[in-house]
């Protein structure tokens, strides 16, 4: 809030992974082939909602598979969620949040082929309450903690 940001991407904010696997054929195949995804807290608002993670899981697993089918030789830099502010967090979505660490890991590596790259970002590890702007979304110093775990995967990426 109250911060201008790069608004040229295929963000969507609040938008489920059903969602997001209903259009991502039309936004690859509308703009130029990206060789790099970022690919941003994948079942977040799934989670919120209370969908099973059995269903979030399939539908991020075909998201990866149509972007793959679009480019076989894109890098995906796929990331563990940060956790909610500790006021919205509950116990089932802490497990819920807690199992998708381990998940998202387990998708990189299925996923992942010899021309195309699935590689995680965690974004749990350190991330504060104090990067909130609402709870939900990040202030200008949560950005910046965001921006410095992308850059670190993204350097390396683009040498």
């Amino acid at each position: 809030k109250g911060f201008c940001f790069d608004t040229d991407h295929e963000g969507r904010s609040g938008w489920t992974s059903a969602q997001i696997n209903e259009n991502i054929e039309n936004w690859l195949d509308s703009g130029e082939t990206p060789d790099i995804v970022l690919f941003s807290s994948p079942g977040g608002n799934d989670a919120l909602k209370g969908d099973q993670i059995e269903d979030i899981v399939h539908r991020i697993n075909a998201i990866i598979d149509k972007i793959q089918t679009h480019n076989p030789n894109v890098t995906i830099v796929i990331e563990q969620m940060a956790p909610l502010h500790s006021s919205l967090i509950n116990n089932d979505l802490r497990s819920a949040l807690t199992a998708f660490r381990t998940i998202i890991e387990l998708i990189a590596e299925t996923k992942s082929t010899p021309n195309s790259e699935i590689v995680v970002v965690d974004m749990a590890t350190g991330f504060l309450d104090h990067y909130y702007a609402d709870g939900l979304h990040y202030n200008n110093d949560g950005a910046l903690f965001v921006a410095e775990r992308y850059y670190s995967i993204l350097i390396p990426l683009l040498q």
